[in-house]
């Protein structure tokens, strides 16, 4: 899957996902309205442009994006079901909750504190206090 455009990358590792981890794709699901998005829109167009194409078109987004969209709308449900605490308590929604990498309230984007000895600053003097050159003589 790594050559596929990545519209056809998610939408394979969708299906291949819902059988393999059927809860968390589910809750992770909730936050994509792409494929509800996209029926919208085919159905707009087919709506404003009165053409055979168009509507063939329509209906195989449909076939496509149907089943995608009904996945959405169940994690929908689920996530707001787990959001309440009636289901899956052991698992967690990795759109809500805490980022891997974040490592407290700091991350902020703020002015730094230049006798802070975590600070950018420090970090910039200190790599550049380390860096050597080399000099050339001829």
């Amino acid at each position: 899957m790594n050559h596929l455009p990545r519209l056809f990358a998610d939408y394979l590792t969708l299906w291949r996902d819902i059988v393999r981890f059927p809860r968390q794709v589910l809750l992770n699901r909730s936050h994509s309205i792409a494929s509800i998005t996209a029926i919208g829109g085919f159905c707009a167009v087919d709506l404003l442009i009165a053409h055979p194409f168009a509507t063939a078109v329509t209906y195989l987004a449909l076939a496509v994006f149907v089943p995608s969209a009904i996945v959405s709308v169940a994690g929908s449900v689920a996530h707001s079901l787990w959001d309440r605490g009636l289901i899956w308590a052991d698992i967690e929604c990795e759109w809500c909750g805490d980022d891997p990498d974040d490592d407290g309230p700091d991350d902020a984007l703020g002015p730094e504190d230049p006798d802070d000895p975590h600070g950018l600053i420090r970090e910039i003097k200190a790599y550049l206090s380390d860096q050597h050159t080399l000099a050339l003589t001829r």
